[in-house]
């Protein structure tokens, strides 16, 4: 085993605590494109398994010197559970880790259809904040996000919204994860996610727009023919500008993230910029396994070959799959290396970059659409700066 020092300690923990869905969202990488997984995988992670999970979590953190990790309950859909698997599954996170002296965030990804009360009572005790999936109104929303008999979910959802963003509920609401409909008007999107006149409206949330998961050899919509166009960049521009010029205020993590790393800081997302990778994913059977997107490139890619009653998570940390999330500019394919944007995409998200051909070894099937983004990113935030700075600078005063 290499010693502490020899590998990047994990952060981020994504525990599938479900392995089914209540809905079937035709653009799903989980179960609806190339890996057959899931089918494999208990229906929920039992407490054998989280406990072992949050064994191995302290043991990692007691070896780095870490005294804070991030939890996050993921699926399938985590709520299918229901109250009392939420309940056992924060109580092992409590027993093991923070009476330990760990500090944890506590985070959930769910697509809200299940939100009750009860759950939303357990989630404020135990410190659960809940991100919430949709593509935008009931109407945008249903075009893909349906349930098991092709029904739409957008009207159920958007009650179960105003649900968990009420007074009761709000302090555990973390955002929306939306998914880019180039079918859809991007301002329309956006005002309904964030307008004070929204029917979900309030404080401010904060809102990541995906790109969805696809490949060279799997290709976007819009980009079947050709992906030197850029729908997806000009989708996120009109949104860009409704936020920066309009807007002025909330959070968008994909254009906060570019801004960072315009300005040379580290991205707060793995999807761009270089910054080694600091998160590992745990089955419902305790497999653990790399990026759960890469499900969307071919079967079995995300496997590690690793199990929380097997191995520790710093034999996993050294793992060759999990390594190469972590080369920055020596991970990426020549053309990207030459780029001048580099240091900002990042590449791109690594299953983005996959083909049948040449493995990961290319640039995203979005670098069009990224490049196109950060350009006109950086070209608004130059010209924000300049706005405000003033028109004749003052000598710097040396003293000797």
């Amino acid at each position: 085993m290499p010693g502490a020092e020899a590998v990047l300690p994990f952060h981020t923990f994504l525990w599938k605590i479900a392995s089914r869905c209540n809905i079937n969202c035709s653009y799903c990488y989980i179960y609806n494109s190339q890996d057959s997984g899931w089918s494999k995988q208990p229906g929920f992670m039992s407490e054998r398994v989280a406990r072992q999970s949050a064994k191995r979590i302290l043991e990692h953190c007691r070896r780095h010197e870490k005294d804070d990790v991030c939890i996050t309950f993921h699926g399938g859909e985590p709520l299918l559970g229901g109250v009392e698997h939420l309940r056992m599954l924060s109580a092992v996170v409590r027993e093991e880790l923070r009476d330990r002296g760990i500090k944890v965030t506590l985070g959930m990804q769910s697509n809200g259809l299940l939100f009750t009360p009860e759950i939303g009572d357990v989630m404020l005790k135990e410190g659960i904040c809940v991100g919430i999936s949709t593509d935008g109104p009931p109407a945008v929303n249903d075009l893909y996000r349906v349930d098991h008999s092709g029904r739409g979910t957008g009207q159920a959802l958007e009650e179960k919204i105003k649900l968990i963003i009420s007074p009761r509920y709000k302090s555990i609401f973390s955002g929306f994860l939306c998914v880019i409909n180039l079918k859809s008007d991007p301002v329309e999107i956006a005002r309904y996610l964030f307008s004070p006149d929204s029917p979900i409206a309030s404080d401010w949330p904060g809102v990541d727009f995906m790109l969805p998961h696809n490949n060279h050899s799997s290709r976007p919509i819009g980009k079947e023919m050709d992906v030197t166009i850029a729908p997806y960049g000009e989708w996120l521009v009109k949104v860009f500008d409704y936020w920066f010029h309009e807007a002025r205020r909330g959070s968008i993590r994909i254009f906060n993230s570019l801004i960072l790393s315009l300005l040379g800081a580290p991205s707060d997302v793995e999807a761009v910029g270089l910054g080694p990778v600091d998160l590992i994913v745990i089955e419902s059977n305790g497999e653990i396994e790399g990026v759960d997107t890469l499900k969307s490139t071919f079967d079995g890619a995300p496997g590690l070959g690793c199990n929380v009653f097997t191995h520790d998570f710093d034999s996993v940390a050294a793992h060759r799959d999990v390594t190469r999330r972590q080369m920055g500019l020596g991970g990426l394919c020549q053309t990207c290396r030459d780029c001048a944007l580099v240091n900002v995409c990042g590449g791109g998200y690594l299953p983005h970059r996959y083909s049948d051909q040449n493995g990961f070894d290319n640039p995203s099937v979005y670098c069009a659409d990224l490049m196109l983004l950060i350009n006109h990113i950086a070209t608004n935030v130059v010209e924000q700066v300049l706005e405000v700075l003033p028109r004749e600078v003052p000598p710097i005063a040396v003293r000797g």
